[in-house]
């Protein structure tokens, strides 16, 4: 039998020498302590303790390894290097420790640093708004209060939202409709269908803004679009011409191939081989309405969406607003294949880089239609019955494709839409491979059902920054718009008709120290804010009224992120990061941010936020696509997060014996899960030689763009481009 555990405590009173031997040789260290009073034992003893505590084990302000990540108690423990809130924290940075006091013998009270975060046993004062006051005896580095203290909602609302009731109502607002648990990852089509079932609070709908306001920017904003002086001008600077479909497939689009692709479809236990040829689609229910012994007629589909095989790559994607009828365009871009460039390349030349223009290659941009199905409610479904088809191919020798950002300002409906005879879709800020910012005034033709081919030689609108290159591009408003720089500068133009054969941009200054790699704009309701985010990690909030002193910056990324959106639902941006998390900057605390999404890879893409629901999407270089309702976090910083899986897709290489161009097998049908940011996914997995160890994928597995359709009766769609050249549209509405 084994014996047991005994205490290591020592038992009895401690040992106490009132005769000190060297101070009877007149050996102490401090002479004034014999002239003190004589003590007894038993409070000599604990005045040595508190002597103890307090003598060497005193604390240094600023020290790095005492920052308060603001972790759950479940969270406590794990590597801070690995925490992303601790580094990017919804806390706004390292607070300084707390302290305790401990009596002396004399009645007096110390105070000890201590090296661990104990809370503070002492209630702390606080003013009116029921915010902490801090101790006169700690330091601090911003002038902000700190989220973590106990707030109450009023006060934390304030810190978020603001002070001014636009702000505020606007949050009531959406809270009241998107902090439901069925929406915490994908929008529900209930909330999205009773959004006039419950008070808008004037500002509400909005986003803080007058409804006059935004009226009179749909109506009034859009006059010099429409006037009969700028509005012809505008329109006849864009100078387009038909091209013949076999020119278009030579030099324009990658070459058709006679091979199809691969796809695995269906249950995970009973998946299926189907083949899809170039610019062909594919109805992806089947795979899963068709059951062993069971026909296709009246069965009910599982899912519904199609797929699109477009031949390449992706290298931007995005819906276009302002479409309030049955058909939907999807812009999407795929690059010609590097052996077409090189046939487009003098011989010599030297390798393009982004900092500096590229040679004038060929780049085409494909609108593709999509059908809805009519339906009584304020939201539809897609119609699987007609097929999407490509509308209208744009080409262009300006290089490649790089960015595109559609006007999705309101735009109310007038009768001289009506009476041309193209259909107008919409204004589309473009940056191209020579460094150019372009704008296309893309229309169609009316009640044609045969795909267009057209070669762009002039664009409506066209300019370049001086001695450098356009990178990313934003809208501010119907006619205003903002062009990140390599280097590192912003420029915003005025897109109207001017009498200088160069235009030349309002505002042009220094924003970054390097090249930019997105930008995005707070509108509606600060449309003066922008936020942009650039090659060194910084990621940085700026006003156009005065960039110098009005400027913030969050915490910098190691490895700099290329996404950023602002939501208007949330009033906050939400953004890649590094690694595999995304994170969310409320505008009013912008040095402060909060992880609300993690992936097992880096992210590599993020639909822009719609202005319909707050669900954020990203994509991984692993192939998966998620989704997360960050509203819920920004309500209160210690929600739970959830995310759920749209889908994860994987792609294998042909191989000699396959008559395929490769195989992609994608896995759907997943739940909604609660996810812990406390760690780092990568160091979860096992090390080998004593190293941390990551995955490579292929890159036809990752994902390449996403989007959300800015159009409310069809905010549920969302599409994804794939590495391997499939383009998948879904509606997730729940």
């Amino acid at each position: 039998m084994s014996a047991g555990r005994r205490s290591g405590r020592l038992k009895g009173p401690r040992a106490v020498y009132v005769d000190d031997p060297f101070e009877a040789a007149g050996l102490s260290d401090n002479e004034e302590e014999s002239n003190k009073p004589k003590v007894s034992s038993r409070r000599k003893g604990k005045r040595a303790e508190a002597e103890d505590l307090s003598s060497d084990d005193e604390f240094v302000a600023g020290s790095g390894d005492e920052v308060d990540y603001g972790l759950d108690e479940d969270e406590v423990g794990t590597d801070a290097a690995d925490d992303p809130e601790g580094e990017l924290g919804s806390q706004g940075g390292a607070s300084e420790p707390e302290e305790m006091w401990i009596g002396a013998a004399e009645g007096t009270l110390r105070k000890e640093r201590s090296g661990f975060q104990q809370r503070d046993t002492h209630a702390r004062k606080r003013r009116a708004d029921a915010a902490a006051l801090p101790n006169p005896d700690e330091t601090h580095s911003r002038g902000i209060i700190e989220p973590k203290d106990h707030l109450s909602k009023t006060a934390y609302y304030t810190l978020t939202f603001g002070t001014d009731d636009r702000d505020l109502m606007a949050a009531v607002h959406f809270r009241m409709r998107w902090n439901k648990a069925l929406d915490v990852a994908f929008p529900s089509r209930a909330t999205l269908e009773d959004r006039e079932q419950k008070p808008s609070y004037l500002y509400g709908p909005t986003f803080g803004v007058h409804p006059d306001d935004m009226l009179r920017e749909s109506t009034r904003g859009w006059d010099w679009y429409y006037d009969r002086d700028t509005g012809p001008i505008f329109k006849k600077k864009q100078r387009i011409h038909n091209l013949e479909e076999s020119m278009i497939f030579q030099r324009y689009l990658p070459p058709p191939d006679a091979r199809k692709h691969g796809i695995l479809l269906g249950p995970h236990n009973n998946q299926q081989l189907y083949k899809l040829g170039y610019h062909e689609t594919f109805d992806f229910g089947k795979a899963w309405s068709t059951q062993p012994g069971q026909s296709e007629t009246g069965t009910r589909k599982i899912r519904e969406g199609w797929i699109l095989n477009i031949g390449h790559k992706a290298l931007c994607m995005a819906w276009a607003p302002n479409q309030d009828g049955l058909t939907q365009y999807l812009a999407v871009v795929a690059p010609i294949t590097e052996a077409q460039k090189a046939q487009c390349t003098p011989e010599g030349s030297e390798p393009t880089t982004p900092f500096r223009p590229s040679h004038p290659t060929p780049s085409a941009l494909q609108i593709w239609e999509f059908k809805g199905k009519k339906s009584e409610t304020p939201t539809i479904t897609l119609d699987m019955e007609t097929k999407p088809r490509l509308r209208q191919v744009l080409c262009a020798d300006w290089g490649d494709l790089r960015r595109m950002s559609w006007n999705s300002m309101p735009r109310a409906k007038r009768e001289e839409d009506e009476e041309e005879a193209r259909k107008s879709i919409g204004l589309l800020a473009t940056v191209w491979g020579d460094g150019k910012v372009r704008v296309l005034d893309i229309k169609t033709e009316r009640g044609s059902q045969k795909t267009e081919y057209l070669k762009v030689e002039s664009p409506a609108f066209e300019a370049r920054p001086p001695a450098t290159v356009c990178t990313c591009v934003t809208w501010l408003s119907p006619g205003d718009l903002a062009v990140g720089c390599g280097n590192g500068f912003v420029a915003v133009w005025n897109i109207k008709p001017c009498s200088e054969p160069e235009p030349l941009p309002y505002f042009y200054r220094p924003v970054h120290d390097t090249y930019i790699l997105s930008i995005t704009s707070a509108y509606p309701a600060h449309p003066q804010l922008i936020i942009t985010v650039a090659m060194d990690g910084e990621t940085r909030m700026w006003s156009t009224i005065d960039s110098s002193s009005e400027m913030a910056s969050t915490v910098r990324m190691r490895g700099a992120s290329a996404y950023i959106s602002y939501s208007p639902l949330c009033q906050s941006v939400i953004a890649g990061d590094e690694n595999e998390f995304a994170r969310i900057i409320p505008i009013r605390r912008f040095i402060s941010t909060t992880v609300i999404a993690r992936f097992t890879s880096n992210i590599s893409a993020m639909a822009p936020s719609s202005t319909h629901h707050p669900c954020a999407l990203f994509g991984s270089t692993a192939g998966e696509v998620a989704g997360t309702n960050p509203f819920r976090r920004i309500l209160y910083n210690k929600e739970q997060v959830w995310q759920q899986m749209w889908f994860t897709h994987e792609w294998v290489r042909p191989t000699s014996e396959t008559d395929t161009l490769g195989i992609s097998r994608f896995y759907d049908g997943y739940r909604a899960e609660n996810q812990k940011l406390a760690k780092n996914k990568m160091s979860e997995s096992k090390p080998i030689m004593g190293m941390g160890t990551s995955t490579i994928y292929e890159e036809g597995t990752h994902v390449t763009a996403l989007g959300w359709n800015p159009n409310r009766h069809c905010a549920g769609w969302a599409s994804a481009a794939l590495g391997c050249g499939l383009l998948r549209v879904e509606d997730l509405a729940i």
